[in-house]
């Protein structure tokens, strides 16, 4: 067996006027502002799951396709959960089979066979949160946006309801600012960076700090864009950067206006605690899981599901507090 580490990610689902989207889109520099209302999903997801075998839920996703895997529907009636699993099918970029000391093999697949990669999703309809599998080889965020959207309007016409301005589905990552006190509290600093130009470093700071720092070699060397990174090599899991002067720049970012650079901490809460990077603008609800995984075998979806409930079962609570106020 093999440990794996696998990471969900938190986000609200929300509606948003697909003019405005395509306006923000188009504009990935400016701040605009559109009306967004939460999804609430169940409905959605309850005639999926009951119609599962009379839609059809292919999706085009440019050169891909993806879809909801039939068998993965499930619905936690005692923690209100939805689950399910997005498959990514892809006809291009195929492996090849090999053996030691031999040559290698292609794989061929028929006309109607691709390479499957998968996304398992967690739908929690008390706090209204999407929990989404991270899968390098899977979906991204905007193609499992772009799925969900067309899922919808699928859904939509088979109830025949129409919206005078349609909708589509974005996906917001949550943000839970306590997790910056908490790598503060760290043990181990394993890693920190800072990105930022010289109008993002004009605040006023008078101490020697990473900061500090960044901003006079900007103005050394009249640059416009830094980027600074300070790390340990192959170390023990216990050896660290300075906490003192870590937590000092810590805390002189939070202390910055609204043009701050962009800064990531890496750090090890307790000898047991994985290794987190938190980007301190925005410290992202994440989760992550240990998987056990045989040789020549994937991760099934349940199995993955049921090791995700062990720590959700704890975390939820932090997902109220953020949510609910």
């Amino acid at each position: 067996m093999a440990r794996k580490y696998i990471r969900f990610n938190y986000f609200e689902v929300n509606l948003v006027p697909a003019e405005d989207a395509i306006r923000r889109d188009l504009n990935e520099d400016e701040d605009i502002p559109f009306q967004a209302n939460v999804w609430d999903m169940s409905d959605f997801l309850d005639y999926l799951m009951v119609n599962r075998r009379e839609i059809s839920t292919t999706v085009d996703i440019g050169t891909e396709y993806s879809e909801v895997e039939k068998d993965s529907y499930h619905y936690d009636e005692r923690r209100d959960l939805y689950s399910f699993q997005l498959s990514k099918l892809r006809e291009t970029n195929i492996p090849s089979k090999k053996k030691f000391g031999e040559i290698k093999e292609d794989i061929l697949l028929d006309q109607d066979e691709y390479i499957g990669e998968f996304n398992s999703i967690v739908f929690d309809n008390t706090y209204k949160a999407l929990i989404m599998q991270s899968n390098l080889y899977g979906l991204s965020v905007a193609q499992t946006e772009h799925v969900l959207t067309q899922l919808r309007f699928k859904y939509l016409d088979r109830m025949g309801r129409t919206e005078e301005v349609p909708l589509v589905v974005k996906l917001n990552p949550i943000i839970d600012n306590s997790k910056v006190q908490k790598v503060i509290e760290s043990d181990y600093f394993k890693k920190i960076r800072l990105k930022g130009s010289d109008f993002m470093m004009d605040a006023a700071l008078d101490d020697d700090s990473l900061l500090t720092d960044a901003r006079r070699l900007l103005h050394q060397s009249s640059g416009l864009n830094i980027d600074i990174t300070i790390s340990l090599g192959r170390t023990e899991r216990t050896s660290s950067l300075n906490q003192e002067y870590v937590q000092s720049a810590i805390r002189r970012f939070e202390a910055i206006g609204e043009s701050k650079p962009k800064m990531e901490v890496t750090a090890l809460y307790d000898e047991e605690a994985d290794v987190e990077t938190i980007n301190l603008i925005e410290p992202r609800m994440t989760v992550r899981v240990s998987v056990d995984v045989a040789p020549r075998q994937t991760v099934g979806h349940e199995y993955l599901y049921q090791t995700f409930l062990e720590i959700f079962d704890t975390q939820r609570y932090e997902l109220r507090r953020v949510l609910v106020r």
